[in-house]
């Protein structure tokens, strides 16, 4: 087979594409809270937002273990099945909703 000939294509550089994203709220955005989560305001049944190793997602906590070095460690069940994640630190936790009723 012979080779295909050149065909005249447009290519639009970079400085030619307007890349500014505009915001559709009309809400000023508010700084993340600065507030720590500690364990005490966390407990069995609630609902967290964890953030491991980047990756956020939502868990149902089952239990709350205190390590040796006196730090605690979440197990949790992920409320999305794709996540494999089974524990979490109280340092990891993003977000809590606590369980109604306490």
């Amino acid at each position: 087979m012979g080779v295909r000939p050149l065909r005249d294509v447009a290519f639009v550089g970079v400085s030619d594409v307007d890349i500014r994203q505009v915001s559709l709220l009309t809400v000023e955005p508010s700084a993340p809270s600065t507030r720590r989560t500690t364990s005490k305001g966390i407990a069995p049944g609630d609902i967290v937002e964890v953030d491991k190793r980047g990756r956020r997602f939502h868990a149902l906590v089952l239990e709350m273990e205190q390590l040796e070095s006196n730090r605690f460690e979440l197990k949790v069940r992920p409320l999305d099945s794709r996540i494999s994640y089974r524990t979490a630190s109280v340092r990891e936790v993003i977000e809590v909703w606590r369980r109604a009723g306490r």
